[in-house]
């Protein structure tokens, strides 16, 4: 191993998105070896497993474990897959993938839930990551090496007089107008950060385009008191509301300026298990956020998931506009082939401060512990490859690993680190 590996296995981590449970939640739910699909359950339902199967408590473990087995053998080619083997093994010490087998590290997995030194021991100790950002819904984390990132699109995903609702009973006020509504916002934003939060975050690809128009204040109130005038029940389609998500999306970026938060935008690849709008991946394409860029330079714009499979243009959009960071959040565990692919470019294209390693990504730590694992071992083949060629010394590649894996995430979010 280069000294470039040796140095980059040894780097002090900022994670910047995760969707990991805190400890206290991860306990109350009883986890086991049948929560830790995460990706891997994507993988298994493009393979024809049914979507579920694995979860819920109407199938025996045996039974569960059965049909893990059975799905394995059609998918344990992937990176997902990779990714759970090498967990299983490092973590837990499995590799007797039969029932039984599987019956005996669930057990360990259940063990590891209740045991409330586990998320230091594997975060902190073994993968020397020293805070995560997590998006789980909520700001009480309680948890020292988390902080807070939130969904807004609640906020602008409006259809009924419930969803109103639901952002009224968060900021705790009550709305009967749309200047009230917007004064709801601002203050549910204004308490999330006060409550720690580091982010905003739009997920919108996965339920519509990332495309937005400009529409009026007048434009959009129409839409809300429509909304206002309906019953719990009723509503109005996501095409007769676009005007008002469009300018609430505008509203909130205009927020996050203010409150100095960077807005995290999905841009790119779906996944299958949880995509909203049946993979519409056009959606995604990071192009379709150039009027937003343009229109908002003050903003910082972190544009998760390298953009892939749009990735040439993301890369282009990142080195010329000055608000948009790039982020690597998930793409090596698509494809590390693609992620080194990835980072080759874009260390020749964007500059060094504009760019974040690591976002798990996860929703159980095994998978951040093993996904971290994969990247620092791909980054130091990419950087040794740059020396070697003559692009970077190795003192340059070095500094570009700290920076990427740490210091732009402290600078870019304003930690007090």
């Amino acid at each position: 191993m280069s000294s470039i590996h040796d140095y980059i296995s040894e780097l002090r981590i900022i994670d910047g998105h995760e969707h990991l449970a805190t400890p206290q939640i991860r306990q109350r739910e009883q986890q086991d070896f049948f929560s830790l699909m995460h990706y891997l359950d994507s993988d298994f339902i493009t393979a024809g497993m049914q979507r579920g199967a694995l979860s819920g408590r109407l199938r025996s473990d045996e039974e569960k474990a059965a049909t893990f087995l059975q799905y394995w053998q059609r998918a344990n080619n992937t990176t997902y897959a990779n990714m759970f083997r090498t967990a299983m093994k490092d973590l837990y010490g499995f590799e007797d993938w039969t029932v039984q087998g599987i019956l005996e590290v669930n057990d360990k997995v259940k063990a590891a839930t209740n045991n409330p030194d586990w998320y230091r021991e594997v975060l902190y100790e073994r993968s020397k990551i020293d805070l995560a950002f997590t998006l789980i819904q909520t700001t009480q984390l309680d948890f020292e090496l988390f902080r807070p990132i939130m969904f807004l699109d609640f906020i602008f995903k409006l259809r009924t007089l419930k969803d109103i609702h639901d952002v009224e009973n968060a900021a705790g006020m009550h709305v009967h107008s749309f200047p009230g509504y917007l004064e709801a916002v601002d203050a549910l934003l204004h308490r999330y950060k006060q409550e720690g939060m580091v982010a905003t975050k739009l997920g919108h690809a996965y339920w519509r385009s990332l495309a937005s128009t400009k529409p009026t204040f007048h434009e959009a109130e129409v839409v809300f008191n429509r909304l206002l005038g309906y019953t719990l029940e009723d509503g109005l389609s996501k095409e007769e509301t676009l005007a008002l998500q469009d300018y609430l999306i505008h509203f909130i970026i205009q927020r996050s300026i203010a409150y100095e938060l960077p807005i995290q935008i999905h841009t790119g690849h779906h996944e299958s298990s949880v995509s909203g709008n049946g993979n519409i991946l056009t959606n995604s394409n990071a192009e379709l956020l150039l009027p937003l860029l343009a229109q908002y330079r003050d903003a910082k714009f972190v544009l998760l998931h390298c953009g892939f499979p749009y990735h040439q243009s993301y890369l282009s959009i990142a080195k010329n506009y000055p608000n948009v960071y790039t982020d690597f959040t998930w793409v090596h565990i698509i494809s590390p082939t693609i992620g080194k692919q990835i980072l080759h470019q874009m260390i020749e294209m964007v500059p060094q401060s504009k760019i974040q390693g690591f976002g798990g990504d996860y929703n159980h730590i095994e998978g951040t512990y093993a996904h971290l694992k994969l990247v620092r071992n791909l980054v130091g083949d990419v950087l040794t490859e740059k020396v070697q060629e003559g692009s970077m010394t190795e003192q340059a590649a070095m500094e570009f690993a700290k920076r990427i894996f740490r210091d732009n995430l402290i600078e870019i979010y304003q930690l007090d680190m």
